[in-house]
């Protein structure tokens, strides 16, 4: 592998999800962080840099589109790929994720573990 480590931080509030889905990425050499809540998601923002983040929608105290929010809302942040990472698949939360800067929308229910690290290595490219 060239030049530096794939830098990837997960939030999600379900641990076994988060570990199971990031084991592949782990194996394939990416650095991964896993945060299980927006305020912890939004701390280690601020104090190291990530070339992706998988963001789940649907966590206690602030959810997906709040951190969306504030992560867009700070320049620093501007060219950071931030993919929503959610089983909400209501056209709503899809526009909603979209007009708050999501980079785009991933089904949770569409990856297994394997499939995510394709895609991920894909969105990377």
């Amino acid at each position: 592998m060239m030049g530096q480590q794939t830098k990837i931080l997960i939030i999600e509030d379900e641990r076994d999800l988060a570990d199971i889905y990031s084991l592949p990425m782990k194996t394939a050499g990416m650095d991964v962080t896993i945060v299980f809540n927006g305020v912890d998601a939004l701390d280690v923002l601020h104090k190291r840099e990530f070339d992706l983040v998988l963001l789940d929608l649907f966590m206690p105290d602030m959810d997906g589109l709040e951190v969306l929010q504030k992560i867009r809302a700070d320049a620093k942040f501007k060219n950071l790929k931030v993919y929503v990472w959610s089983n909400l698949t209501q056209q709503k939360q899809i526009e909603a994720a979209q007009k708050n800067g999501a980079t785009g929308f991933l089904i949770k229910s569409d990856y297994t573990p394997k499939t995510l690290l394709e895609k991920v290595q894909g969105l990377l490219k």
